[in-house]
């Protein structure tokens, strides 16, 4: 049997939903209003392994045909800051921000263009999220409409849509179906969104279809930029109450301001001259934002679950800062596990920063820049000149040291309490750099080196059992964030990849565990030990933890 695999955090019906949102009518006339219809990729861009803006990573025909039979798939409103300007405040900005600023303002044309040609979403998608209809709410809940119509449809093939009249004209889709058939076309396929813990048990063990978890990706998706706090919880319970699935879990910040908590920083240099996630970067929860994720995990204000608050929504510490990741296991997590009410935390997308501690990790975010690592030291007291001499001699490191990875204390909170860590696809956060973006180490090597940081993590923590240092290994999965305009590790640029991902992690744990010396290796005595491990962490570990945690909407039982 052909090994299976699962994905903590990806977004499959992006693409679609994105191209066909606006057109409703148009799409289903032809019959293609559909989350398995292909928005047809550029396979320039994804022979090379570029950044997924092009080309499609993880559409349900990928999925389906990459032998991806459990995904946890994310709804995700496009926050409003990736498709609007900003305004530079005197002092901060120098003279040039005011310029890219005002040039990329979403009143004039250049924005736009950035948007359709470097994310690549049409025109008339842009023109409604820059304008004063859009809203988050109404989205996350059309978003919803969207993935949830197909669901348990068996279909005898998916549809093709060719943007771009030229492309249309010139592009042969019956040609591009025989030369690519992986990429697009699926038959007589099928995904399914359970609605009971039973029938997600059910759709695991069924091969015959994929079965898709929902998730959601940033609270703003309440509409927290409008809505009065009030009607905010309300938007929980509607969640809970009103939709006709279950929600797994919440990655509770994003990249921008959700009034709620603190996010940490994530967009690199470059992206500085268009993005600003200045306001609330790195800062903690204030009193709405417990209050919202107390309700999410269905707790009354005394931490007790309470059956007022309906089924728990879990929560996705990724994009946290790691003062608000500090607040929720203090004032949440360790309250909650001293009553035996274990929650487990999540970081579904990650990186491992090589960090120890989370308050390292607050003390130093404002020396967070681009190739920044773990060996990097503080270089906030610095004047310029001596911060440029620092860096020109620092060494650096394997790891991505930005507090939007999780360090030792993150990975010792999610072995405790049983939770996941999805290792995300995303080559920056791994820690590729632009000296070795081209190099060998883009690729397994790369991912092998997080995986060995997070075992050994756990493996160097002086307060675990033997048990729980074992236990690790039942804690990391795939997260890859595909189809989240990620950089992928070069030789794994979509799901169709998995199958050699797994066959190159099978290898390169075969070769460690010839090393005696290493202990967190010393339980896997044969190749078949290898294999069954890299098949716990591709599908198995994922599997077990959705069986054990999915949600009941007509019970309290988890």
């Amino acid at each position: 049997m052909a090994m299976r695999f699962s994905d903590l955090h990806c977004h499959n019906h992006m693409r679609a939903h994105f191209w066909m949102q606006e057109q409703r009518k148009r799409f289903e006339r032809k019959g293609e209003f559909s989350p398995w219809t292909v928005i047809a990729s550029n396979r320039k861009g994804y022979l090379k392994g570029k950044m997924g803006a092009s080309y499609s990573q993880t559409d349900l025909v990928k999925a389906w045909n990459g032998n991806l039979r459990l995904t946890f798939n994310s709804l995700y409103p496009l926050e409003k800051p990736f498709v609007k300007g900003f305004k530079p405040k005197v002092g901060d900005d120098k003279w040039t921000r005011f310029l890219i600023a005002f040039a990329t303002s979403h009143k004039l044309p250049f924005r736009d263009f950035i948007q359709t040609m470097y994310m690549r979403i049409p025109d008339d998608a842009v023109d409604y999220f820059q304008s004063t209809a859009y809203d988050y709410w109404d989205s996350l809940n059309r978003e919803m409409r969207f993935v949830t119509k197909d669901s348990g449809k068996r279909i005898k093939r998916n549809e093709v849509f060719t943007p771009g009249l030229a492309r249309r004209i010139f592009e042969s889709e019956k040609k591009r179906r025989n030369n690519f058939p992986r990429e697009m076309l699926a038959t007589n396929a099928c995904y399914h969104i359970p609605k009971t813990p039973k029938d997600l048990r059910a759709s695991v063990e069924d091969d015959s279809e994929i079965t898709m978890v929902l998730t959601i990706e940033g609270s703003h998706a309440l509409g927290t930029d409008r809505a009065s706090i009030a009607e905010v919880s309300r938007r929980v319970q509607y969640i809970k109450n009103e939709w006709p699935i279950p929600v797994f879990f919440i990655t509770f910040a994003h990249h921008f301001d959700n009034k709620l908590c603190g996010h940490a920083h994530s967009i690199p240099d470059q992206g500085k001259a268009l993005l600003d996630q200045s306001a609330n970067l790195n800062a903690g929860f204030n009193d709405n934002g417990r209050r919202i994720l107390r309700e999410f995990l269905g707790l009354n204000k005394k931490l007790e679950r309470d059956s007022k608050y309906g089924y728990r929504i879990l929560i996705d510490v990724k994009h946290m800062s790691a003062k608000s990741r500090k607040e929720y296991y203090e004032e949440f997590v360790i309250p909650c596990m001293e009553k035996e009410d274990v929650i487990p935390v999540i970081g579904s997308h990650c990186g491992y920063s090589g960090r120890k501690t989370l308050e390292e990790h607050i003390s130093l975010q404002d020396s967070e820049r681009d190739e920044y690592t773990e060996l990097c030291g503080d270089e906030s007291h610095l004047s310029e000149t001596e911060r440029k001499q620092l860096i020109k001699n620092q060494p650096l490191g394997k790891f991505n040291a930005w507090n939007i990875n999780l360090c030792d204390e993150d990975i010792r909170m999610i072995v405790k309490t049983k939770g996941l860590f999805g290792l995300s696809f995303d080559q920056r956060i791994l820690g590729i750099t632009d000296k070795d973006k081209d190099s060998k180490r883009n690729g397994i090597q790369l991912l092998w080196e997080n995986i060995e940081g997070i075992v050994k993590s756990a493996y160097s923590n002086e307060d675990f059992t033997e048990e729980e240092k074992l236990q690790v290994w039942q804690c990391i999965t795939i997260g890859t964030d595909l189809e989240g305009l990620i950089d992928p590790v070069s030789p794994y640029p979509t799901v169709l990849e998995f199958e050699v991902f797994a066959g190159n992690l099978i290898f390169e744990i075969e070769e460690s565990r010839k090393n005696l010396e290493l202990s967190y290796l010393s339980h896997l005595t044969s190749i078949d030990d290898v294999r069954k491990c890299v098949e716990d962490f591709c599908f198995n570990n994922a599997a077990a933890f959705v069986k054990k945690h999915y949600p009941s909407k007509e019970s309290m039982e988890q």
